[in-house]
């Protein structure tokens, strides 16, 4: 955490603008390092404390290749806690993997200020510092603090859906969640298991049964890969699926907390692929299992896959 001095405070200009820096040198910092970093947010609070926030590794592969999409999920995975913020900055290196290469920074404060900044920088090998340019500045509807909420992440995935896949989707996640929740009570863990919404809408159940390895466990990522290739060969059938499985958000730079979360991967077959994760804790006594804020992130479809 960082503390804004109070004569960088004179305004929400002044308060935006202290972020921004400081998000800058920390993404300087990371180019130097390890010549790319994962997607991070800065968040200053009513004490000038700048708190600083991660993409977790489980998502960072399914960001899409759009820097100002990527940047604006980047923002929504924290957007929750804005009611408590004045300002949110959210930093993006899109790693094209080229010589010249973009940061694209989204900038917003509660006041109204909102704006997507872009800094040119030059990633050469035999530089200890990569060279940055002059940010240029464009004003942006406000996003985080726009008066219908801050919930952003929940609203982009419906959009282009008839009522029917929005109805289908509420389904599978309807049936998918409360059977998890009812296992990690139970059990402290949960094996993946499938929901599909067939052509007539109604709900099954699936899992995949394959033989334990030598340490008498069963391979999750072996259970995803034979239901997504079991719904992948009777899609005709099928309007929607759900994978749900147990995961370890882990921050990619080994700094921070790991969460455990459910991860359902929800596919339709209008076009939408998207992930959920929702963190979640096990109460030690009661075994009662509470759920944090759910991320929404698209992610490439692996049933209605080209």
């Amino acid at each position: 955490m960082t503390q804004i001095p109070s004569e960088a405070r004179t305004s929400p200009e002044s308060e935006l603008a202290a972020v921004v820096a400081e998000a800058l040198r920390l993404a300087d910092a990371q180019l130097v390092i390890n010549k790319g970093f994962a997607p991070f947010v800065f968040m200053l609070d009513a004490d000038g404390t700048i708190h600083r926030g991660e993409v977790p590794q489980e998502i960072q592969g399914t960001m899409p290749p759009d820097p100002m999409l990527s940047v604006k999920l980047t923002i929504d995975l924290f957007s929750d806690h804005a009611e408590n913020l004045l300002a949110m900055v959210a930093v993006l290196d899109p790693q094209a993997g080229k010589k010249e290469d973009t940061l694209h920074l989204w900038a917003e404060h509660r006041s109204g200020i909102s704006q997507i900044i872009r800094v040119d920088f030059t990633r050469k090998k035999f530089l200890k510092h990569p060279v940055l340019s002059d940010p240029r500045v464009e004003a942006q509807e406000p996003y985080v603090w726009n008066g219908e909420g801050t919930n952003a992440a929940e609203e982009w995935w419906h959009e282009g859906l008839s009522e029917q896949a929005i109805q289908d989707v509420f389904n599978l996640v309807g049936a998918a969640v409360p059977f998890a929740q009812d296992q990690l009570a139970k059990n402290g863990s949960l094996a993946p298991y499938g929901v599909t919404a067939d052509l007539g809408g109604e709900i099954g159940q699936h899992m995949a049964y394959h033989d334990p390895n030598e340490d008498d466990e069963i391979d999750s990522a072996e259970s995803v890969r034979m239901m997504t290739e079991g719904f992948r060969h009777k899609m005709e059938s099928l309007r929607g699926t759900c994978i749900i499985s147990d995961v370890r958000l882990t921050p990619s730079s080994g700094e921070g907390v790991a969460l455990d979360a459910l991860r359902l991967h929800i596919e339709h077959t209008e076009g939408l692929s998207m992930l959920l994760l929702k963190p979640y804790e096990i109460d030690e006594q009661s075994q009662a299992v509470a759920f944090g804020e759910t991320a929404v992130v698209p992610t490439p479809a692996q049933v209605w896959s080209a």
